[in-house]
């Protein structure tokens, strides 16, 4: 047996997994397909204080690029409200150097791990282990990591469900120089006509920096496009700005995978849909989660026992913590983009004049927002804004 684990993909969610089993004494190889950790990097990079806090990491200068306090919505017609909890709520990260960060510390654990090794084949042998074939080389292990992100190419080869092509958005960004923003706020803009499906950003790098992007149901480029040209608030903001590298990506706003645990194998991360569909933010849920999984992996090779049977702890633990709050917020961008314009409108809108910011400042959490979802569902103040807001349900959805 060459490992007692083997993780497929260093994004954060095989780094947390891979350090967890690691901890443990066994023998973990984490493999990473391209040349180095972190790159290409496609995430907007905008984690939470609290987020970090419960992973217990404290990423260091060279990690953060800036801190924000707060975000303002945009709705389509240019209403928009102001959400601030009186203190820095997120860290703006280099992904390639938190990335890389992370695999220091796990490396630091005793994980090996060896980049451009690319996973082309698993298969289980008629005694149990895990094969693992990549560019250049045949492997065995005991159990096997899946955290290849949203492309469940190996996954869905080994009989897991993959994500539906509906709850994958195409997403683009860039990042640019010179523009006119606030460096301690977030900016969110929705409209059916410039994202539809989800939303564009502004998040502040500081220094007249900025990353700017969009994730639509199609054409997410070419919506960026025409928003950094037509819009009447992102192109006013970006007026004098200069492009210094663009980046495409996906966003997942589907649902966690009702079975994330076989004979041997679990997937993690992205892989296995532990992605915020509010947001597409999975690096906090993705890496709590994630941790479960090495956690469980770390008790059934001490039990000698990675059957489906015992590894399914890892499914019953992460639906007891989290499902309730990944489901909610499904549910909840389901609920918007549902609606057309006016009735994103209407819903800026009289979020602001019914009061019910204050309960989003007073219960907000950037990760597990479900809380605050059903604080404002038992608001009666939050029916009356659903009576208004559901004349405006798209009538062809």
């Amino acid at each position: 047996m060459d490992y007692d684990a083997i993780i497929t993909g260093a994004g954060p969610a095989g780094i947390f997994a891979a350090t967890k089993i690691a901890e443990s004494r066994h023998s973990v190889l984490l493999l990473e397909e391209h040349k180095k950790i972190g790159e290409p990097d496609h995430c907007a990079g905008l984690l939470s204080s609290s987020g970090l806090e419960s992973l217990n990491l404290k990423p260091p200068d060279e990690v953060i690029q800036n801190t924000v306090a707060g975000a303002r919505i945009h709705a389509p017609s240019g209403h928009s409200i102001f959400i601030e909890r009186g203190r820095r709520e997120a860290f703006v990260i280099n992904r390639r150097e938190f990335d890389s960060w992370l695999a220091e510390k796990a490396s630091d654990q005793g994980v090996n791990i060896i980049t451009d090794s690319k996973v082309t084949k698993i298969s289980r042998s008629k005694k149990g282990t895990q094969s693992i074939k990549t560019s250049s080389q045949s492997l065995q292990s005991k159990v096997v990591v899946i955290a290849e992100g949203v492309r469940s190419v190996l996954s869905k080869s080994v009989g897991f469900s993959t994500i539906s092509k509906s709850s994958r958005l195409p997403a683009f960004q860039y990042e640019v120089k010179g523009v006119d923003i606030e460096d301690d706020l977030v900016e969110m803009f929705y409209g059916r006509q410039l994202a539809p499906g989800f939303f564009a950003w502004i998040i502040p790098l500081g220094e007249g920096q900025a990353r700017v992007g969009l994730a639509a149901k199609s054409k997410s480029k070419i919506r960026l496009e025409s928003a950094l040209l037509h819009h009447p608030i992102i192109s006013k903001r970006l007026k004098n700005a200069e492009r210094v590298r663009g980046m495409g990506g996906t966003v997942i706003v589907g649902q966690p995978k009702s079975k994330i645990s076989a004979d041997g194998m679990v997937i993690v991360g992205d892989t296995a849909g532990m992605v915020k569909a509010t947001t597409g933010g999975g690096v906090i849920i993705g890496g709590l989660t994630a941790r479960i999984a090495g956690e469980t992996v770390s008790e059934g090779l001490h039990a000698n026992d990675t059957s489906r049977k015992f590894l399914s702890r890892y499914d019953k633990r992460c639906k007891s913590l989290y499902h309730r709050e990944l489901q909610t917020m499904y549910y909840a961008q389901k609920a918007l983009t549902s609606l057309t314009d006016k009735g994103l409108d209407s819903v800026v809108r009289d979020a602001n004049e019914m009061g019910l910011l204050n309960i989003i400042r007073r219960e907000g959490d950037m990760d597990l927002q479900g809380q605050v979802i059903r604080k404002l569902i038992a608001s009666p103040r939050t029916f009356l804004l659903g009576l208004k807001a559901v004349r405006y349900i798209n009538p062809f959805l």
